[in-house]
């Protein structure tokens, strides 16, 4: 699960958990308050009568009916003393009422219809709230039952209950959307960070993640991968420097123990044994020589950072490096079939194009087998110039195909070390690529391997 959702459901989760504790307090505190007020009134109500009766005792005359019965207008109400019923209101007379004394209050259901004692109300059944108080007026001690024609709360309990279920709900679904809002704003740095670091590279390592300057830990992660990209630079360029410079010092002394083995062998007094000696080890120095001149380039295409751009005509080139391996393509008893359109102008490093296009068609010719053929074809649209490059063999394996750009890397068919060659051409060809903001791709088959190489058309650049 993404960090996002689980930022989302556990505040979600959180919010719900605390929201729905709040209202079930809500809905309890809705329950009690309407029996609380009705408490208040009650007793209230039964002090009233109370102090009535006791009034018209203490002057000797009889309850005066009518007058009590004004205190106790729209309530159930019973007075006794020791036990004797001395007032019940009409509404008393008309329903029995069982008591109760526990002091607390309850009530009881009826299927009376409560508009019976409110015009104003519906048929609904009326329940009545019922309080039974004991109090001491003037000397005398009253037991007052009293009660009051309520609406059920059982219904509104239940809307009360679906409304704070839904407001549940809904509150849920706006948490959910809220946090995912507010969970994407505060990884969409880290999403950025994540981006930059995907496309920070051997090549790019000079890219460095912007920081936001708030100090916060997002910030503190983006100053210390600049840290490792720092010194992971620092790195590369010794490495790279010390391949350059490694290169170049071994160039001048292989240079001079071939031209020594040359000398040497011109020499006709030598043993036939120790001439194929010699010219055996010149082999290996013929060999050692190309692969510290690939090492070289490579090292110096490395630290290039932007080519030096001209333009020109792509097939024009590729028409003067074929004349160039024309004689080798002879010998081999090779066919070059070119498929060149127009003049394709090309706005790039010529010298590194020429050396692309000598690594692809020494490839090309190398390993080929003999009477085959070298295909070339160019052509250019949707802003940018495609040069194909083709040649019979054996092909490579697919499982090799994706690995033949790497450095040394040689193919148990197609890059044998029975052909030569360093390892470090398709290497050099890709980096010449990548320079001009283009791409490279194989895909070969048991009797074709093609290499397809797109550029930058002049247009789009």
């Amino acid at each position: 699960m993404k960090i996002r959702h689980r930022i989302t459901l556990w505040v979600s989760l959180a919010g719900l958990v605390s929201s729905a504790i709040l209202s079930l307090l809500v809905f309890f505190w809705g329950l009690e308050s309407p029996y609380e007020f009705l408490d208040q009134e009650l007793e209230i109500r039964a002090h009233t009568l109370a102090d009535e009766l006791a009034r018209e005792q203490q002057q000797g005359a009889q309850v005066d009916q009518v007058a009590m019965e004004r205190f106790s207008h729209l309530y159930w109400a019973r007075i006794y003393e020791g036990g004797q019923l001395l007032f019940a209101s009409k509404m008393a007379t008309a329903i029995p009422l069982p008591m109760h004394t526990s002091g607390r209050g309850y009530l009881i259901p009826t299927g009376i219809p409560l508009n019976r004692f409110y015009a104003e109300e519906d048929d609904e059944p009326a329940a009545f709230w019922n309080r039974v108080f004991t109090l001491a007026v003037h000397g005398r001690t009253y037991q007052v039952h009293v009660a009051r024609p309520v609406e059920s709360l059982v219904g509104e309990s239940i809307e009360s209950a679906v409304m704070i279920g839904s407001a549940l709900v809904a509150s849920a679904l706006i948490l959910i959307a809220v946090s995912y809002q507010v969970a994407g704003k505060i990884l969409r740095p880290v999403q950025e960070i994540n981006r930059m670091t995907a496309d920070i590279n051997a090549h790019t390592l000079e890219k460095r993640i912007p920081l936001a300057d708030n100090g916060d830990e997002i910030d503190a992660l983006a100053v210390t991968l600049n840290q490792m990209f720092n010194r992971l630079q620092y790195s590369f360029l010794r490495q790279k420097e010390f391949v350059a410079n490694a290169s170049h010092e071994l160039k001048t002394p292989i240079t001079l123990l071939r031209l020594s083995m040359e000398e040497t062998l011109q020499d006709d007094n030598l043993p036939a044994a120790l001439q194929e000696k010699l010219l055996a080890q010149e082999r290996s120095l013929a060999r050692i020589s190309q692969l510290v001149k690939s090492l070289l380039d490579l090292s110096r295409l490395e630290l290039t950072e932007v080519p030096e751009k001209t333009t020109f005509c792509l097939n024009t080139l590729i028409v003067g490096v074929v004349e160039d391996f024309q004689l080798l393509m002879q010998e081999r008893q090779l066919t070059f079939r070119g498929d060149l359109q127009g003049r394709l102008p090309l706005y790039a490093d010529g010298e590194m194009i020429r050396r692309m296009l000598i690594n692809l068609l020494d490839n090309a010719i190398r390993y080929n087998t003999p009477g085959g053929e070298v295909r070339c074809r160019t052509s250019v649209g949707d802003g940018a110039l495609t040069l194909t490059l083709a040649n019979t063999g054996p092909g490579i394996d697919r499982q090799d195909q994706p690995r033949i750009f790497d450095q040394f890397y040689r193919c148990e068919q197609s890059r044998s070390t029975a052909h030569g060659g360093s390892g470090l051409g398709l290497t050099i060809v890709k980096r010449i690529v990548e320079l001009h903001g283009g791409s490279i791709s194989v895909d070969s088959s048991p009797l074709l391997t093609t290499l397809v190489v797109v550029l930058p058309a002049p247009g789009a650049v």
